[in-house]
Order: C-alpha cells, then structure tokens, then sequence
C-alpha cells in the first residue's frame, strides 16, 4: 500500500514503518525488582488498544519465556516515559524482535496505560512520532489525561500491515541474507 490508501495519516512523517510477519506476536513481560501483577494489567491495557482498534488484526499473546518472545516488556521506576528498541531487516521492513520499556514513575495508571499503548505502536512498527499532539503517537503527553487511538494512528497502523486490511494476507518474504538492524526510540519527557 502507498501513503494514500488509508488516510488521514503520518506516515510520510516517520523515519520508517515496519511490520511483523505474523499475528499474534509473543509478548513476554520481565519478572525483575520493578515488575508487578497491578503494572502488567495496565500495560495489556494499553495493548488493548491497539488490538481494539485494529478489531483484532493487530494482536499479541503473552508467553512464559523470554526465549518464547518476539516483543519483551520491562518496567522503569525512574521515568514516565516509555523507550521501545527493535530489531528488523531494513530491506524488507520486517521486524524481527523488540524491547518496550514502560516509565512507572508515579504510578499513575492513566499514564502508564497511555506510554503502554504509545510504546505497543512503536513495537508494532511505527518507527516515529506523529506531529499531531492529539495523536496516540504523538512524543508527549500531558499527565493524567489518557491517550487515545485517533484515526490518523489506525490508519498509520493500517498502511504498515495494508494486506490485512484490504483482505489479502501477508505473503512471508524469503529470509533475508542481511543481518538485522538494531534502532531505539526513546520519546522525551513529558511537560
């Protein structure tokens, strides 16, 4: 699909849109110091937006390893914010595995279920920020006030997986001969 199919959206504004072969990707949340039951249902919150929106194209299922994950999730005391690394074949786009980190600091639940969903989209391929402040996308936020999915965000999320919406599915590219790429997005801290 083109930037054109589905519109309003940013993607002319991102660094890259990427995409994972298959649904559900493998979601595996870290058992460290700074985890916790209360944390996780927040995230899988956040998640659920994505899923909900996309009515369920977009999806994930949560595994017991690590080794079992293709996306790992984290939780940092020390922030708000929210970083999100991946790893994808920069011929074909196609990711290969990603990190999300998840800020915790105040233990604000409309702000972790928000930098959750913001950092989900990053893991999902949106490899940049919209420059609407109205957008799930967007690299800020205002605390306490929670983000939502806008049509510009499923319609971005919709050109990085255009097969499954236009009723085709993806055909899996051959496995590339290149090594993957490793990129960080780290969104700035909130006003």
């Amino acid at each position: 699909c083109s930037s054109d199919t589905f519109k309003p959206n940013y993607v002319p504004q991102l660094e890259r849109l990427l995409y994972w072969e298959r649904f559900p990707v493998t979601v595996y949340f870290e058992r460290d110091a700074h985890y916790s039951e209360y944390y996780r249902t927040l995230a899988l919150q956040g998640f659920d937006q994505w899923v909900d929106a996309t009515a369920g194209v977009v999806r994930y299922q949560l595994v017991d390893s690590p080794d079992a994950a293709q996306i790992r999730v984290s939780f940092k005391p020390d922030t708000r914010n929210g970083l999100t690394t991946y790893t994808y074949y920069p011929s074909s786009g196609r990711l290969k595995s990603a990190k999300i980190e998840i800020g915790v600091r105040g233990n604000n639940p409309i702000d972790i279920r928000s930098v959750a969903a913001h950092e989900f989209g990053h893991a999902m391929g949106i490899g940049g920020h919209s420059p609407n402040p109205d957008d799930m996308m967007y690299p800020n936020f205002v605390s306490s006030v929670p983000l939502k999915i806008t049509p510009s965000d499923l319609n971005t999320m919709k050109t990085a997986y255009c097969n499954y919406f236009i009723g085709r599915s993806r055909v899996a590219p051959p496995p590339p001969e290149e090594s993957p790429v490793e990129v960080t997005i780290e969104c700035p801290a909130s006003p």
